[in-house]
């Protein structure tokens, strides 16, 4: 475990330590949550890091020919 202080102003310093595991640098944004009188400190997470981490319903040439389909029926 390690401690920090807040300052005046409310800020705090992650150890290097952490920030190193986590690969925190500056400018990231940071996400806290409250949860069982616990306060929890997260990286914020970016949509791009999302990307991938879903099996697609259809693949790229279907998702065109249903868009054929739809403005073919439209009109």
């Amino acid at each position: 475990m390690q401690t920090s202080r807040i300052s005046r102003k409310g800020q705090v310093v992650i150890p290097a330590r952490l920030r190193k595991k986590y690969g925190l640098k500056e400018g990231d944004k940071l996400v806290f949550i409250e949860q069982d009188q616990q306060v929890i400190i997260k990286p914020e997470t970016k949509l791009t890091d999302l990307c991938g981490s879903v099996k697609p319903i259809y693949t790229r040439e279907e998702v065109r020919k249903k868009i054929r389909e739809g403005r073919e029926n439209w009109r």
